[in-house]
């Protein structure tokens, strides 16, 4: 990686001299970055480190993994009693966790954290080097890594999946751009092994790219479901898909206290008691991903560039899966940190028209509200004001009226600093 990455030289590539040549050789933007991700990720590892239970999920996927390999419950009620509870995975995730299983939880933990989130940092780049509309410059690419920073600081705290699943998103664009579909339906799969509804925006991407990607994405996922059965008995595997499929049935979360449910348009509609029934709900979930393929169709059959159509792609998916998703926690906005953060970025950049400006700040401003007031329930229940939800509205709006025109930008070509 040319920007955040080390590059070294001479016969000492990790001579003081050498890391302090390439220090100054960044820009000021820059060294901001890598010093505020370099002192966040110190201070997450060191924490989990000393305390590998402590606000954390991770002891729930190591479990898994072990649970796997040793053919015990992944699933309440008949998981093991020891075990951290709340696995809603798949079984093929708990397969995908077997190796971390094999350290202790303060290795683990730490070392899961660092291959995730340096796959969520190499997306990025990526992302920035293959398909933004305009490739960023050095400063432009700092921006958009501290930019995904405040969306991405509970998942990566906590050790949540979310991380990888974020990562798998924005690394199937890049892999679309670059014509590397076989990548990029083993992108899709993985992030559906982690959590179903990724899976959505591989389904938009069919719907620009049918022929290519209409048979490799059902293709990679299936594989996805039949891989537990080349590493267990497939009893085993078989009962495990049965509970999975049961605690997926069973896990309703419609109707409990408003700080704990979900923060989608849900809660919105609870908030403010709307007459809506749950039944009428999931009927405008299907209509809005149905209405979603529409509106990529359209922007390809208009004429958009492949780049803007992609990130725009990008950003509706995510924007649709925490709105109108199945579930979404706070630390689920992780998978919309890359697109927003690259939103504000190109509007800073390039600027927009006055009422897309507004949308984009005052989503920006709920944003801030939400993650600020988290820690500050005496005062306020941010969480139960739908503070995410409302940020959700008001950058829908910035996306639905992308215009292509600005779309269709010159792609200028503005090489990442060296």
């Amino acid at each position: 990686m040319p920007v955040l990455a080390l590059r070294a030289t001479g016969d000492t590539p990790l001579s003081i001299d050498a890391i302090q040549a390439w220090w100054q050789a960044r820009t000021r933007w820059e060294q901001i970055a890598i010093a505020v991700w370099t002192a966040f990720l110190l201070f997450v590892c060191v924490r989990s480190f000393v305390k590998p239970t402590a606000k954390t999920v991770y002891p729930i996927y190591s479990a898994c993994g072990y649970f796997w390999c040793t053919s015990q419950d992944l699933y309440a009620p008949d998981r093991p009693e020891w075990a951290q509870g709340g696995y809603r995975y798949s079984p093929t995730f708990a397969v995908m966790c077997v190796p971390f299983a094999a350290f202790p939880d303060n290795i683990g933990g730490v070392l899961w954290r660092l291959i995730c989130t340096g796959a969520l940092l190499g997306s990025l780049f990526w992302l920035a080097r293959s398909v933004a509309s305009k490739p960023l410059s050095a400063d432009h690419f700092a921006w958009l890594v501290l930019l995904s920073l405040p969306l991405s600081l509970q998942s990566v705290n906590n050790g949540q999946a979310n991380i990888l699943i974020a990562a798998t998103l924005v690394g199937t664009i890049a892999a679309v751009r670059e014509e590397r579909w076989n990548l990029a339906s083993v992108l899709i799969a993985i992030g559906f092994a982690c959590k179903v509804y990724p899976l959505a925006l591989g389904l938009l991407l069919i719907v620009v790219n049918p022929r290519t990607l209409g048979w490799r994405v059902p293709l990679a996922v299936a594989a996805s479901v039949v891989a537990p059965f080349l590493t267990q008995s497939p009893d085993y595997v078989v009962d495990q898909y049965a509970k999975w499929l049961g605690v997926l049935r069973t896990d309703d979360r419609s109707e409990i206290d408003l700080d704990q449910s979900y923060r989608d348009l849900w809660l919105l509609i609870r908030l403010y008691d709307i007459p809506i029934q749950r039944t009428l709900y999931v009927a405008i979930q299907l209509v809005s991903a149905l209405a979603l393929a529409i509106l990529v169709w359209q922007r390809q059959r208009n004429g958009w560039a492949e780049k803007p159509l992609l990130i725009s792609t990008l950003a509706l998916a995510s924007v649709w899966m925490m709105f109108l998703g199945p579930t979404t926690e706070s630390c689920s906005f992780i998978l919309m940190a890359p697109s927003f953060a690259l939103s504000i970025v190109e509007t800073l950049r390039d600027g927009v028209s006055k009422p897309r400006g507004w949308m984009l700040a005052i989503s920006v401003a709920f944003f801030t509200i939400a993650i600020g007031m988290a820690d500050f329930k005496w005062l306020i229940n941010i969480h139960a004001v739908g503070a995410h939800a409302w940020a959700c509205v008001f950058y829908i709006g910035y996306l639905l009226t992308e215009s292509q025109p600005a779309a269709l930008a010159a792609e200028q070509q503005l090489p990442l600093a060296a």
